[in-house]
């Protein structure tokens, strides 16, 4: 079963969508339709299905609409947009989730998406809207400068609570500055500045090679300002290009046909840089100057950028005096600095907000219900059949049977109910719902199965009492109270669970479900060792099957404290002593006397085990509990 769920990061800042899964404390880069990065693009065909991740650089079919970034239309004030931004996020949401719960085979629980510093509430609640329509919890949010500062923490950039960083983004257009100041639960923005008017370097790198092998007429000089198709294959084709100069001096670039193929070189770069790298070294006083700090309230630089801009870190250096932390070609970094900034913060999900796979309801599901039904059954029917009636001229004037033992059989049909209730939150009564109606969360399920445990175990309780009276033909009130008294602890205890349950860690849910299963077995030996007891005492003339009378009866004992020791103790070695002991200490004292006593020493296990549930699902609810309480319910069952 899951351990309830895993953390799940989104970057939705940077050229190419990235995802990271924080899963049993690592993270892991989630990949998406088998790659580490999923392009943006969106296509929406002419009968209105979607395909996602489509790249910028793929033709479009006839009649299918292309968004290179769903992104880009958030915000806008346009009614006659004829997609749905929201919906196309929504889907984008879906479908990535989909792939990381796939991936580590656990449902994402916590969501955290990286969004630009621009972004105001405007767009910051349809980002939230999307989520909602993709079934997915409010997301926290990250702005991508705390992203990288994050992320350059985790890797080695230290720096004193109040000490600030300078954030270059040169990943995407435009370049971006920002200035970070360091607190106790992140980081505060106190500047952020975009570089302009230089524009995207591929672009200027796409421009001043078609003016160089283009005549004056070509079309393509236009392309690639209105973003065409012969446009979007240029630049990939440059991006590419800029790739394979980290390594040489010279790539070629592939113009589209029947153009021949051209080449660039470093030194085509640094001459289209040039422009960006003076605006940015003047730039860096004046945001520093905007932030209200100086120079030696830097504790660090960042640079970030999907393909290298020669000079752009000596720039920076220049300008503050520090070397930048230059991060090239890392797709996951925002995803994962995004993770670690907020994983100490995030409020832990909880049952309420958690939906565990559930199962379709199979016959073996159902057998621990099945034999504790038998089992109250049984003793239920054994105190009315063995009843030893009084009767004075046809009137019936007194009736003894064992009443704790009715006691046992109102309590067990309580445990019937919990376990009824265990199956809640994981099962299905027939298949998975067709209807569009939101399935409940894993707590609200809780809630209801551990009410449900709690009315109906009572209700049967009591028409057990009632049954029991008018098999006897005798007043009802003796059997009610011992039926109802024996009941009605465990029913208070399912209704404090139901009420405390939703409250659990979604982490800790399984560990909890494990918990809250009765020990079928246990009850079964009780359920024997009471019946054995009770034919002992009331069969006559007395059954000699061993040639050792009294012998029958003792087993009985014997195994009601075996029973008693099991559902008492708490782990293995603790039964391992108590069991023995209890049992040749049951099987010495039972006599028709003490029979009553040694049922009522089981009932008072069963409560104390359903204490003990109750105490450990407010220790996992209230983490700040007590110590007392700590002490209380500290260890495992086994």
């Amino acid at each position: 079963m899951p351990d309830g769920g895993a953390r799940l990061s989104i970057d939705l800042t940077s050229s190419a969508i990235a995802a990271t899964v924080g899963h049993h404390g690592a993270r892991i880069p989630v990949m998406l339709d088998g790659h580490l990065v999923m392009p943006r693009g969106i296509a929406l065909d002419p009968a209105g299905n979607l395909y996602l991740g489509v790249p910028a650089t793929t033709p479009s079919p006839a009649g299918h609409q292309f968004v290179p970034d769903p992104l880009d239309l958030l915000g806008t004030t346009a009614t006659e947009q004829p997609l749905d931004a929201v919906d196309l996020l929504a889907t984008l949401l879906r479908h990535v989730t989909g792939q990381a719960a796939t991936q580590v085979g656990e449902p994402i629980v916590a969501l955290t998406m990286t969004i630009p510093s621009s972004w105001g509430p405007r767009r910051r609640d349809q980002l939230t809207e999307a989520a909602s329509r993709a079934g997915i919890s409010a997301p926290a949010m990250v702005t991508a400068p705390a992203a990288l500062a994050a992320h350059a923490k985790a890797h080695g950039l230290t720096g004193p609570d109040g000490s600030c960083l300078l954030i270059c983004q040169a990943d995407r257009h435009p370049v971006t500055l920002t200035v970070l100041q360091s607190t106790s639960d992140g980081y505060r923005e106190l500047a952020t500045r975009a570089i302009e008017p230089p524009g995207d370097l591929n672009r200027v790198l796409a421009q001043r090679l078609v003016d160089t092998v283009t005549t004056d007429d070509d079309p393509l000089r236009a392309d690639i300002a209105d973003q065409t198709q012969d446009g979007r294959v240029l630049l990939e084709s440059i991006r590419q290009a800029r790739q394979l100069l980290v390594a040489q001096d010279r790539a070629p670039v592939l113009l589209p046909a029947p153009r021949k193929p051209a080449v660039i070189t470093r030194d085509d770069v640094t001459a289209a840089a040039q422009p960006l790298l003076d605006t940015v070294h003047d730039a860096v006083p004046d945001i520093l100057d905007t932030a209200d700090i100086n120079h030696q309230h830097l504790a660090g630089v960042v640079l970030h950028q999907t393909e290298p801009i020669p000079g752009l870190a000596d720039r920076l250096a220049t300008a503050t005096g520090l070397t930048p932390a230059t991060l090239t070609g890392q797709s996951h970094a925002l995803a994962d600095g995004a993770l670690a900034l907020t994983a100490p913060h995030q409020h832990a999900h909880t049952a309420a907000h958690t939906h565990l796979p559930r199962a379709r309801l199979r016959v073996r599901d159902l057998t621990s219900a099945t034999v504790l039904t038998a089992c109250s059954l049984i003793l239920l029917l054994q105190a009315v059949l063995t009843a030893d009636i009084t009767t004075v001229e046809f009137r019936i004037i007194g009736v003894r049977t064992s009443l704790p033992q009715l006691g046992a059989a109102g309590a067990l049909a309580m445990l019937t109910a919990f376990a009824v209730a265990h199956l809640a939150p994981t099962t299905w009564l027939a298949g998975t719902p067709t209807t569009p109606t939101p399935e409940p969360a894993t707590g609200t399920l809780i809630r209801r199965g551990y009410l449900a445990a709690a009315v109906g175990g009572t209700v049967a309780a009591a028409l057990y009492g009632l049954a029991t009276g008018t098999s006897v033909g005798y007043d009802y009130s003796p059997y009610l109270k011992w039926t109802l008294g024996a009941a009605l602890p465990l029913a208070v205890c399912a209704a404090v669970i139901a009420a405390t349950a939703p409250r659990i860690p979604a982490a800790d849910l399984p560990t909890w479900l494990s918990h809250t299963r009765p020990a079928v077995l246990h009850a079964a030996i009780a359920t024997a060792g009471i019946y054995l007891m009770r034919a002992a005492l009331t069969i006559t003339p007395p059954v000699d099957w061993t040639g050792m009378p009294g012998l029958i009866g003792s087993a009985g004992a014997a195994l009601l404290g075996i029973a008693t020791a099991l559902t008492a103790g708490r782990n293995r070695a603790i039964r391992a002593i108590t069991a023995p002991g209890l049992a040749l200490g049951y099987a010495i004292v039972f006599t028709n006397d003490t029979s009553s006593a040694l049922i009522v020493g089981y009932l008072i296990a069963v409560t104390w085990w359903a204490i003990r549930l109750v105490g450990h699902t407010l220790r996992l609810a209230f983490p700040s509990a007590g110590q007392a309480l700590r002490r209380l319910i500290d260890g495992r069952d086994t």
